[in-house]
C-alpha cells in the first residue's frame, strides 16, 4: 500500500463510538480523509462489526471483512466505561478531540454521562454527532431500529415491487455520508465563530428526502388538489423510458434515455420491436414517453430487442454505437478483478492486513488533486492502540498504563501482543 501524503482533515481528531454500519462508515470516510480517528470499543469484546461475517482465522487470529472494510486506518482503544477510570480517560481524550460521534440507541450515551450537554461541559466547542433510526426527538426516537426498519419506515420498501429491502444497507450509508458532511459543515463554522454544536441524524430522515419521484409527485399534486395513485419500482421504471434493467438471452443489461436527442437513434436499433412507437404521438417527446401510462410499452420493446440478440453483449454494442447510454449488469467479482474503469479509478486497492498479508479493499471514492483521499493503515486488532493514544496523547506514564490494565480498565486482544514481529515482517 503506497504510503498518502496528508489529507484534507489532517490535524483533526475523531473520538469515534460507533458499531455496525452507519457510525463506522461515516467516521471511515472522515479518516481516509485523513482525520485522526480514535474507536472507542466496548470492553473485551469489541465492536460489533469485528463478529460480522465473513469471519476467517488465521495463524490462530480471527478477522471479519466487516470490520476490516469498515475501520482500516483507524486506532482502536478497548476501555471498560463501567469503571471511574475508564469514564476518567474518556473525559480526557474528549478534551483533545474535536468531533465525536457515536451511533447508540437514544438515551445510551446519556447513562454514560457522554450525551452532548455533560460532553460539552469538558469540551465546550467540540462538534457531536449522533446518528439513529428516527433521529433522538420526535414521537419514534425511542423505537429500536436498523438499516432495513429505516427502509420500511420511510417508504423505501413500500415503493418497491415487489417489496423488498435495498441490496445493501442504504439507510446506513445514506446516513454516514449525510453525518460526515454535517460535520465538516460545522467544522467550518466552527472555525468561523469558534462554537462547536451537536448534530442529529436519523435515518429514517435520510431516506425519506431521497425519494427522486414517488413524494416529490405527491407533494406536487396535493398542491393543485389532486390525489395521484404513488407508482412502484421494479426492473423498470414506472415514469421513464427507456430506464430499466432489461433481460436478455445471457444476463441482463441497463439502458437509460431520458432525452429527446437519441431517441430516433433508438428506434433505429430497435426495427420491427421499436416500429409501432414511431410517428406514435404518445412516444413523440420525453413529457410524453415519461408517463405512467406509457412507459411500460417502451420498456417492452426494449425487453424484447435486448432478448432477440445473441447475447447481452452484443446488445451493448450495438446500443453504445447508436450513442444509447447502456451497460451489462456486472457481478462483484468481475468488478473487482477484471473491471478496467474500477482499476483505473483506484477504486479497488491493496493493503497488507497483518496475519492476512495483502489483501484488497475498496479505494475512496473522494478524488483531490491536493490533499488525496484514501486507505491509511490496516483494520486494527482489538485494543491495539490503548497504550500509543494514552502515551502519546494524554501523556500517561508507563505505569499509570499498566495499573489501568490490572484494575480491568483497558484489555487488547492477544493478537496485539504478536503484531510487533508479524508487522517486522511485512515491512521486509
Amino acid at each position: 500500500m503506497k504510503q498518502l501524503n496528508p489529507g484534507p482533515l489532517s490535524g483533526i481528531t475523531v473520538l469515534d463510538f460507533t458499531w455496525v454500519l452507519a457510525g463506522p462508515h461515516a467516521s471511515k470516510h472522515l479518516r481516509d480523509l485523513g482525520a485522526d480517528v480514535i474507536k472507542v470499543e466496548p470492553f473485551n469484546r469489541g465492536a460489533a462489526e469485528r463478529h460480522f461475517p465473513y469471519i476467517v482465522e488465521k495463524e490462530g487470529v480471527r478477522q471479519s471483512s466487516y470490520s476490516i472494510n469498515n475501520n482500516r486506518g483507524k486506532k482502536s482503544m478497548c476501555i471498560n466505561l463501567k469503571t471511574n477510570q475508564g469514564i476518567e480517560i474518556i473525559r480526557d481524550l474528549i478534551q483533545h478531540s474535536d468531533v465525536l460521534i457515536e451511533n447508540f440507541a437514544p438515551g445510551v450515551m446519556d447513562r454514560l454521562k457522554l450525551d452532548y450537554d455533560s460532553v460539552k461541559q469538558i469540551k465546550s466547542d467540540i462538534i457531536y454527532c449522533s446518528i439513529s433510526c428516527f433521529g433522538h426527538w420526535g414521537p419514534y426516537s425511542n423505537k429500536a431500529g436498523y438499516d432495513v426498519i429505516a427502509q420500511g419506515a420511510s417508504g423505501w420498501i413500500a415503493h418497491t415491487d415487489p417489496h423488498t429491502q435495498a441490496p445493501v444497507s442504504i439507510g446506513d450509508v445514506n446516513s454516514a455520508m449525510h453525518a460526515a458532511t454535517a460535520i465538516l459543515a460545522a467544522f467550518v463554522n466552527k472555525q468561523r465563530t469558534g462554537v462547536g454544536q451537536n448534530i442529529d441524524i436519523s435515518m429514517v430522515d435520510c431516506l425519506f428526502s431521497l425519494h427522486e419521484n414517488v413524494i416529490p409527485w405527491h407533494f406536487l399534486a396535493s398542491a393543485v388538489g389532486k390525489d395521484i395513485e404513488l407508482p412502484q419500482i421494479g426492473r423498470h421504471h414506472p415514469g421513464y423510458a427507456p430506464y430499466g434493467v432489461y433481460k436478455g438471452k445471457d444476463g441482463d443489461l441497463v439502458v437509460a434515455l431520458i432525452t429527446d436527442l437519441r431517441w430516433t437513434a433508438l428506434l433505429d436499433v430497435l426495427g420491427p420491436y421499436g416500429e409501432h412507437l414511431r410517428n406514435n404521438p404518445r412516444y413523440d417527446s420525453l413529457a410524453t414517453r415519461c408517463s405512467v401510462e406509457n412507459a411500460k410499452y417502451v420498456h417492452e420493446a426494449v425487453e424484447n430487442w435486448v432478448m432477440s440478440q445473441e447475447s447481452v453483449k452484443e446488445a451493448e454494442r450495438i446500443l453504445e454505437e447508436a450513442g444509447i447510454p447502456c451497460m451489462r449488469v456486472k457481478g462483484g467479482k468481475e468488478l473487482v478483478d477484471d473491471d478496467p474503469n474500477i482499476k483505473a479509478r483506484e477504486m479497488v486497492v491493496s493493503i497488507e492486513q497483518p496475519f492476512i498479508g495483502p489483501m484488497k479493499m475498496y479505494g475512496s471514492p473522494m478524488k483531490f488533486s491536493e490533499t488525496p483521499a484514501g486507505v491509511r493503515g490496516y483494520a486494527p486488532f482489538l485494543g491495539e492502540h490503548n497504550k500509543e493514544v494514552l502515551s502519546e496523547t494524554l501523556g500517561y506514564s508507563e505505569d499509570r498504563i499498566q495499573e489501568l490494565y490490572e484494575k480491568n480498565v483497558l484489555y487488547h486482544e492477544p493478537a496485539v501482543e504478536k503484531l510487533p514481529e508479524e508487522l517486522k515482517k511485512l515491512n521486509k
